[in-house]
C-alpha cells in the first residue's frame, strides 16, 4: 500500500490527486461536497451549532488524512452534488449516496462503506402499512434526488409524490397531515422518529438493501484508489466501529422483536 509523506511530497501528491479540478485551492484542501440534511451521517452541530458533523465527516477526515490534506466541506442541496462534483467544485461526495447504476454512469464510487434501507415514517396513530403495495395512491413525502424519491415514484405514482430539498421539510410535511407518508432512509427514519417520538411511528417493509459510496469525479483513479484504501484501513483498525457507536443509532432486530411477541 502506498504511503503519501507530509511536507513538500504531500503538496506533489495532492497536486496529481486534484490537479484537475480546476480550484485555486486544489492543493490546500480536499473538499466534501454534502448535504448537511441527513442525520446522523451529515448535520449541523458542535459547539455553535453550525459546524457539519457526523458519520460521513468521519470518514472524510480519514480519507483526508490519506490524502494528506486538511479536509474542507461544501454544504448543498442533494441534487446539487454531483453536478459540483463535475465541474470540479468538490473532490469527492459523501452524502449518504446510493450507489445506483445510473450515479455510476457519471461518476465514480468507492467500495461501498455502509448497508442502508429504505423505511416509511408515518404519524403515530395512523393505519400502517404492510406492505409496499400499500403506498400505492397514497401521498408520500421524499428528498428531491434520492433511491427514496425514486422508490416512492414507483410505488405512489408521480401525481402523489410531493419532492422536498431537505429530509426535514419532508418529515414536516407529515406532521403537518399534508402527506401520508415520508420514505426515507433507514438511519435518519430513526433519527426523526426518536425526536419527534410522541408524534411517528417507522414502518419497516421489503425494501431492497441499498450500499452508500464514496463518488469522486469520473476517470479520478488516483483519488478513487486512496478513498478505497482509506475505508479499508478504518475497517480494519477499528475506527469504522468507533465512527458507528458514535454516530449511528442501533436499529431494533426484527427477529428478536418477533421472538419476543
Amino acid at each position: 500500500m502506498k504511503t503519501f509523506l507530509y511536507g513538500s511530497l504531500a503538496v506533489v501528491a495532492a497536486a496529481a490527486l486534484l490537479g484537475a479540478c480546476g480550484r485555486q485551492d486544489s492543493t490546500t484542501y480536499l473538499v466534501m461536497g454534502t448535504n448537511a440534511e441527513f442525520p446522523p451521517f451529515e448535520m449541523r452541530g458542535g459547539p455553535g451549532g453550525t459546524k457539519v458533523v457526523g458519520f460521513d465527516v468521519e470518514v472524510a477526515k480519514a480519507i483526508a488524512a490519506k490524502v494528506g490534506l486538511p479536509l474542507k466541506i461544501e454544504d448543498m442541496k442533494f441534487d446539487s452534488l454531483l453536478p459540483a462534483l463535475d465541474a470540479g467544485k468538490v473532490d469527492m461526495v459523501l452524502a449518504g449516496m446510493t450507489i445506483t447504476p445510473d450515479r455510476a454512469r457519471n461518476v465514480d464510487f468507492s467500495a461501498p462503506y455502509y448497508k442502508a434501507t429504505q423505511v416509511v415514517l408515518i404519524r403515530k396513530g395512523d393505519p400502517a402499512p404492510t406492505r409496499k403495495e400499500d403506498l400505492q395512491g397514497r401521498t408520500v413525502a421524499v428528498q428531491l434526488g434520492t433511491t427514496g424519491a425514486g422508490v416512492a415514484v414507483e410505488l405512489a405514482g408521480q401525481e402523489n409524490v410531493r419532492q422536498f430539498t431537505s429530509t426535514m421539510d419532508a418529515v414536516v410535511e407529515l406532521m403537518n397531515t399534508k402527506v401520508d407518508f415520508v420514505v426515507i432512509d433507514e438511519q435518519p427514519a430513526i433519527n426523526f422518529q426518536k425526536r419527534n417520538a410522541p408524534d411517528l411511528d417507522l414502518v419497516r417493509l421489503a425494501f431492497a438493501d441499498e450500499f452508500y459510496g464514496v463518488a469522486v469525479k469520473k476517470g479520478n483513479a488516483e483519488l478513487l484508489a486512496r478513498v478505497n484504501e482509506a475505508l479499508a484501513e478504518i475497517v480494519a483498525d477499528g475506527r469504522y466501529d468507533q465512527f458507528v457507536d458514535q454516530w449511528l443509532i442501533q436499529a431494533p432486530d426484527p427477529a428478536a422483536e418477533t421472538a419476543a411477541e
